[in-house]
């Protein structure tokens, strides 16, 4: 009967693998719609990053598996009654969490407003007095309803969002920057028109009814763990984030190197830390990790009261929230000072040790956006090798970690 079904679905279903967590005719069912760039029909398969992210996911967990297409209303009350199991891409939200929960992201919606550009540089902030636009049945239409918002306007496609700006009939628009790409074009209008303001993002996650986790205990942990796994290229930082995050990075990084103390103290820890074996090093960050959190073995509080330690946490406390983490680790990637304490010591077996120090000087590695779901924050790390006293000589690494979100917020943005 599932192969069968598996050719009456088709296109509209990925395949199907072996299961050993059920009976070999269990399938989960998924319900989904399209939604470009995340769900999407190409060459009659559906396809798109999340799509692929979900693939990815249920391969790992080797678990079989159909997609099927449904309006939204209806997958959403087919996930309640049990007729299907999950359901994506679902924003948090607007999700119905009295009788189910969602996954950890698959991808990102990037939220921006889009304005006609006039002679000033300005960031759009939405008030009352603003008339502003959606596509209709979108989440930002349902943010902005949220929100209170003169959101009267709305359209059925973001081409006719940006008709309907260049015309004069709206004050802004707001829309995911995967759709802006692509209509712009289409619509006729000039990119060098346009104004950009960040938003937020909108986390896009597996939305699984309540029954069906009642009935798999852990099944909702795997496959967040398997997420990690399976990262998406939405998750990436795009051009204009990459501009934006590394220019408050490096602004963070030139005034620490400005500290007299700061080079110094790398090449004296560096100098220590040559001597030491690559056994010997593992046993120390083993033995940090194990007395991280009581604070009450010198390796750890070696760490917590470093001098630049100090100087790391009023830096950090100075930019009110845009920078969540800074860390010096020396040549041989053992941290040196860190506010907050990491939760590890040794930072050699990390790209941000292996794209920076092990490279050389002026190395930059720039991470994936990551998403903190204790405190539903976005964050990124952007890390540098620091140059020694000697040309061509490293004296260490720095790793600053920036809410994402807030960055892009303090800062104005143009379209590429």
């Amino acid at each position: 009967m599932a192969a069968k079904a598996l050719c009456l679905l088709a296109p509209f279903m990925t395949s199907l693998v072996a299961i050993p967590q059920a009976s070999a005719s269990e399938v989960l069912q998924f319900l989904t719609n399209i939604a470009p760039p995340y769900q999407e029909m190409v060459e009659g398969a559906l396809d798109g990053s999340s799509m692929r992210t979900v693939s990815c996911v249920m391969r790992r967990l080797n678990q079989r598996y159909e997609v099927d297409l449904a309006p939204w209303l209806r997958a959403r009350e087919q996930v309640r009654l049990g007729a299907a199991q999950g359901l994506f891409s679902v924003a948090p939200d607007f999700a119905d969490l009295a009788n189910g929960r969602l996954s950890l992201p698959l991808a990102l919606e990037r939220w921006v407003w889009v304005t006609m550009r006039g002679p000033k540089p300005a960031r759009f902030t939405l008030e009352k007095d603003r008339h502003v636009a959606a596509v209709l049945g979108s989440n930002q239409l349902k943010w902005l309803a949220g929100q209170g918002a003169d959101a009267t306007g709305a359209a059925r496609t973001a081409v006719q969002l940006l008709r309907m700006l260049a015309a004069g009939r709206v004050d802004a628009v707001l829309v995911d920057e995967a759709e802006l790409h692509v209509a712009w074009k289409e619509a006729g209008v000039d990119p060098t028109s346009l104004a950009l303001t960040f938003e937020r993002y909108m986390p896009l996650g597996v939305y699984f009814s309540n029954s069906f986790l009642a009935a798999h205990p852990g099944f909702l942990d795997r496959f967040n763990q398997e997420i990690a796994a399976c990262p998406s290229s939405n998750m990436a930082l795009s051009p204009m984030e990459r501009r934006v995050v590394l220019q408050v990075a490096q602004q963070i990084r030139a005034n620490l190197l400005a500290d007299p103390h700061l080079v110094p103290a790398l090449l004296t820890a560096g100098q220590g830390s040559a001597g030491l074996s690559v056994p010997q090093i593992i046993e120390r960050d083993r033995i940090y990790r194990q007395h991280r959190a009581a604070m009450d073995h010198l390796l750890v509080q070696a760490v917590r009261n470093h001098p630049l330690s100090s100087l790391l946490a009023q830096l950090l406390a100075s930019t009110h929230g845009t920078v969540v983490e800074l860390q010096l680790f020396d040549e041989a990637g053992l941290t040196l000072a860190a506010d907050p304490l990491p939760s590890d010591l040794w930072q050699a077996d990390e790209a941000k040790f292996s794209q920076t120090v092990a490279l050389g000087p002026d190395s930059i590695f720039i991470d994936a956006i990551s998403f903190d779901e204790s405190t539903s924050q976005f964050s990124v790390q952007v890390s540098f090798a620091l140059p020694g006293k000697e040309p061509n000589r490293v004296a260490g690494g720095l790793t600053v970690g920036l809410n994402i979100e807030q960055t892009l917020n303090s800062h104005h943005i143009n379209p590429p």
